[in-house]
């Protein structure tokens, strides 16, 4: 399966045994399955929100460097969004 927006592309697959994978921050404490980096992180947090999408973390400034949120999919796994903030 192919999901794609704008210039990004994310590649799926199905595993016969489901039991087998389980989302990352059930082994490592709070680690995201998958980190998408975006221009506007505001703006998409905002449209997400609006879909009723399941916030696992709200938007915040990341020791990281990052602007970042999360959001946990029907499956369990959590996915990261995140704009890298200007040096200041």
């Amino acid at each position: 399966m192919v999901a794609t927006r704008d210039a990004a592309i994310i590649l799926m697959a199905l595993c016969d045994d489901s039991s087998k994978i389980v989302p990352n921050w059930k082994i490592v404490d709070k680690t995201w399955n998958v980190y998408i980096r975006v221009e506007d992180v505001d703006e998409l947090y905002a449209e997400i929100r609006g879909r009723g999408a399941a916030i696992d973390y709200s938007l915040y400034n990341a020791p990281s460097g990052h602007r970042e949120f999360g959001v946990i999919d029907p499956d369990g796994y959590d996915i990261a969004f995140g704009q890298r903030l200007q040096p200041s």
